[in-house]
C-alpha cells in the first residue's frame, strides 16, 4: 500500500484527463481541419481509439502523458513492475469509455440535419429542433454527469484513490513533485 502523501488527489487527476483531452481536441483539429466525415458518431469512435492509444503510448515509454507530466504525476504498477501496452490499453479504454460514450450517444442522437454542409459562401444562420431531441440530449447529459459522478465517487472511496481503471489495470497515480 503506498502512503496517502504519494497518492494523486482526484481533482489533479480529474485535471490531467481534461488536459489531455484538450490536447488531443486541439492536434486533431489542426490535423483533420478539412476532412470530411460521414458521421459524427464515426467521428467520436476514431478519437476514442486515438485517445487510447494517446494514452497508452505515453503511459508505456514515460509512466504518464502530457496532461500528467503538466500537472506532476505518474501511472505506477501497483506490483512494482514496469508498465506493458496491455495494462496500459486495458487503463486508457476503460478511462477514456465513460466520456466517449456520452460523445458517442449524443452524435448518434443528432440527426444528419443538424449537420448542414453549406455551399461555398453560403450561411446558414438557424436550425430547428425539436422537443424530443432536446429531451433525449438532456437525459443523455444527465446519465452521463451521474455516471462520472459515480465513478469519482468510487475513486474517492478507495483507500489508495484508484479508479476503477486503475483497479482493473493494477496501477497507480502518484505525485511526482
Amino acid at each position: 500500500m503506498l502512503m496517502q502523501s504519494e497518492i494523486a488527489g482526484m481533482g489533479r487527476r480529474v485535471l490531467a484527463t481534461v488536459l489531455d483531452f484538450v490536447i488531443l481536441m486541439v492536434a486533431l483539429s489542426v490535423i483533420t481541419r478539412n476532412m470530411p466525415v460521414s458521421h459524427q458518431g464515426i467521428w467520436w469512435a476514431i478519437v476514442f481509439a486515438i485517445s487510447v492509444v494517446y494514452s497508452a503510448t505515453f503511459g508505456v515509454l514515460m509512466g504518464q502523458t502530457p496532461g500528467k507530466m503538466l500537472l506532476g504525476l505518474r501511472v505506477i504498477d501497483a506490483h512494482g513492475r514496469g508498465l506493458d501496452y496491455v495494462q496500459m490499453f486495458r487503463r486508457a479504454a476503460l478511462k477514456w469509455s465513460p466520456i466517449f460514450a456520452l460523445f458517442m450517444a449524443m452524435a448518434l442522437l443528432t440527426p444528419e440535419e443538424l449537420y448542414p454542409r453549406p455551399a461555398d459562401g453560403e450561411v446558414v444562420d438557424t436550425v430547428e429542433v425539436e422537443a424530443e431531441q432536446v429531451l433525449a440530449y438532456s437525459a443523455v447529459m444527465v446519465v452521463g454527469t451521474v455516471g462520472w459522478l459515480v465513478l469519482i465517487h468510487f475513486a474517492r472511496r478507495h483507500p489508495d484513490g484508484q479508479g476503477l481503471h486503475d483497479r482493473a489495470a493494477e496501477t497507480y497515480v502518484i505525485k511526482t513533485g
